[in-house]
């Protein structure tokens, strides 16, 4: 298969870097050209997350048919990897891997690398010590800060561009400081230097350098006039858009918006069946999967194919086949399960009746209908949300702080 010619310069540019970061905007096509490097110094290893292993199958398979491909499912297979050209592996059993085998690959590929943002998870010192060992390392994210820069230093300590220590890193750019509640690496400081050490190894292009027809999305917000829950009010906006896990960190946060999102599904189902009676394909993003579900029993005459972290992957693969061959209208799905690795491009139009509140996961699930092969079509994303609630007031907020990902990278 012939590459497009901004994919011919990704390859080009892992090749001649050895360890860099391809961090171009979700869906400009960073799978395609990442295998065909990675082909070039077998064997290799791909970590991914577990609903992208079929997307990197099919791209090595594309690349040359010939390779011997081994995709991994489960503990047992991980302690108990044979020889073969490509192994797939999943972020969640990939410290299972025997250690001693590490320096038998010439190339890793961190797909989704944004997820070995916390130096204490065992994910990340697994895949730490995997870059310590594979001469290659391929690091790919459509958006490499989630929330702030402190979630940088693994990748960066790991790939060698920055090789002081976590502590140290924290000082200079994410303005560390004593808190009464302990020490706070949320902000951020000295960004022009931190962008200046990663310009070499970082190759990042907007869906708007590499296609000249490429349209922003029309993003709405919808509001319902719906009650608001009056513990809303107990909870400060401004600390939630700072704290990254903040429906685990706030206690009665979770079971809040949950039920924000149940009163929700009622006036959404209106307006997605509105949606398709166009005949447009549409798809819809949840948080919490009792919404899913009461949604897909809503809409049940549309037949809506729902996938949440709960669907087996044959059933996933199938559901999401049969919505790109245009045999289904609807697809419903929570954000965790289905912002990372998977095209529906069949669809222009996409609802969140729940929006996730980083930055990251939004821009990633949006850019799920996103596909280069497309051209002169402008994406419609709504926001669905109940006026003046603390959703409401929280999203607003967090989509500024895009601003802080653009000055570093």
């Amino acid at each position: 298969m012939k590459l497009l010619a901004h994919q011919e310069v990704s390859k080009k540019f892992l090749l001649d870097k050895k360890r860099a970061i391809l961090a171009d905007q979700p869906r400009v096509g960073k799978t395609l050209p990442t295998a065909a490097a990675a082909a070039m110094h077998l064997p290799a290893i791909i970590v991914c997350p577990s609903i992208a292993k079929t997307v990197w199958q099919r791209a090595f398979s594309t690349i040359n048919p010939k390779l011997k491909v081994t995709v991994i499912n489960g503990k047992k297979e991980a302690q108990a990897i044979a020889r073969c050209d490509v192994v797939i592996i999943n972020y969640d059993v990939v410290q299972h891997v025997t250690p001693t085998i590490y320096n038998k690959f010439c190339t890793l590929v961190l797909d989704e690398s944004h997820r070995i943002k916390s130096p204490d998870a065992v994910r990340t010192k697994t895949c730490m010590a995997m870059m310590r060992e594979i001469e290659r390392v391929y690091a790919l994210s459509g958006t490499p800060i989630p929330n702030r820069p402190i979630e940088l230093w693994p990748l960066l300590n790991g790939l060698g561009i920055y090789r002081n220590g976590y502590y140290e890193f924290a000082t200079r750019y994410a303005r560390m400081w004593k808190a009464p509640w302990g020490l706070d690496v949320s902000g951020s400081s000295n960004l022009p230097e931190l962008k200046a050490l990663m310009q070499p190894h970082v190759l990042r292009r907007r869906k708007e350098d590499v296609f000249t027809d490429y349209n922003e999305p029309q993003v709405s917000l919808i509001t319902f006039d719906l009650p608001v829950d009056k513990r809303e009010q107990l909870f400060d906006a401004d600390a939630l858009v700072e704290n990254p896990n903040a429906l685990m960190a706030f206690e009665g946060l979770a079971e809040v918006m949950k039920e924000a999102g149940l009163r929700k599904v009622k006036p959404a189902t209106e307006f997605i069946e509105n949606l398709l009676e166009s005949n447009e394909q549409v798809v819809v993003f949840v948080h919490h999967k009792d919404v899913a579900a009461q949604l897909t029993d809503a809409l049940k005459k549309h037949k809506p194919a729902t996938i949440t972290g709960d669907t087996p992957r044959k059933q996933r693969d199938t559901y999401i086949d049969e919505f790109q061959a245009g045999k289904r209208l609807v697809v419903i799905g929570n954000i965790a399960a289905m912002s990372e690795g998977v095209d529906l491009s069949a669809a222009d139009t996409v609802v969140f009746v729940e929006a996730t509140w980083q930055t990251s996961a939004l821009e990633q699930a949006s850019s799920r209908i996103e596909n280069i092969s497309k051209q002169s079509f402008r994406p419609l994303i709504y926001l669905l949300t109940i006026r003046a609630s603390l959703d409401h007031n929280v999203l607003g907020k967090v989509l500024r702080k895009l601003n802080v990902i653009d000055q570093i990278i």
